[in-house]
């Protein structure tokens, strides 16, 4: 009977509490004994999880986009023989015939490629298989045998072997697994672009009759020949 009582009594206090506008704050639900929700709570809780995901996304743009990984080289071929005429004092010489005598000149040869893509010279290396930005140098001393009364130009090469090739990146589409845990999807090797290479092969060099001696001057030039 008591607890019926009691029971009767609290309804009656809280129509009360409705009837005369007001709820009071904290009161324990009579009918459940659930407390209310909490939405401060709830969103301060939401907040937190935004500024934890916020926090673990690096400084993402064109330059550094996400789940990039590594860079390689692929499809390698041969396209043609390349050949360079520096047209500087040391690499020209003019000379009058008839005579026999003996030339002495010296080439450098460095390998060369048109683009990185980001990628280190070690990897590029490997992938073409010679090494790239070494300089090596070539001296050579050549006798010449210059038959006719007229003049000669003298001129020392660099010859080179040219290479196209592909270049491929790891690439995976980034997804947020949970509210605080972030990873990549498992990588694709993606196309990225193509380059060309030159590879150091040896030197060269040609004679060629001209009408009257030159003075090798102006930026360099390339041209393509074999030795005569």
């Amino acid at each position: 009977m008591r607890s019926t009582r009691a029971r009767s009594l609290a309804v009656a206090a809280v129509a009360a509490g409705l009837l005369a506008g007001g709820i009071t704050a904290g009161t324990t639900d009579v009918f459940t004994g659930d407390k209310p929700t909490d939405t401060i709570a709830n969103a301060a809780a939401e907040e937190s999880q935004n500024q934890a995901r916020t926090a673990m996304k690096p400084p993402w743009s064109a330059k550094n986009p996400p789940c990039i990984g590594e860079k390689k080289i692929a499809n390698k071929k041969f396209v043609k023989t390349v050949y360079e005429w520096p047209d500087d004092p040391a690499h020209v010489q003019s000379m009058p015939g008839p005579a026999k005598t003996t030339w002495e000149y010296k080439v450098d040869l460095t390998g060369k490629v048109s683009a990185t893509f980001g990628m280190s010279y070690k990897v590029i290396n490997a992938g073409l298989g010679f090494e790239i930005n070494k300089t090596q140098t070539v001296s050579k001393k050549v006798e010449l045998n210059l038959k006719d009364k007229t003049h000669y130009l003298v001129r020392a090469g660099k010859v080179y072997k040219q290479y196209q090739f592909d270049v491929y990146e790891q690439q995976a589409q980034f997804a947020w697994v949970t509210s605080t845990d972030a990873r990549c999807n498992p990588y694709t090797w993606v196309k990225i672009g193509s380059g060309t290479a030159l590879r150091p092969w040896t030197d060269t060099y040609r004679v060629t009759k001209v009408t009257k001696p030159k003075t090798p001057a102006g930026p360099a030039q390339q041209s393509q020949g074999l030795a005569q």
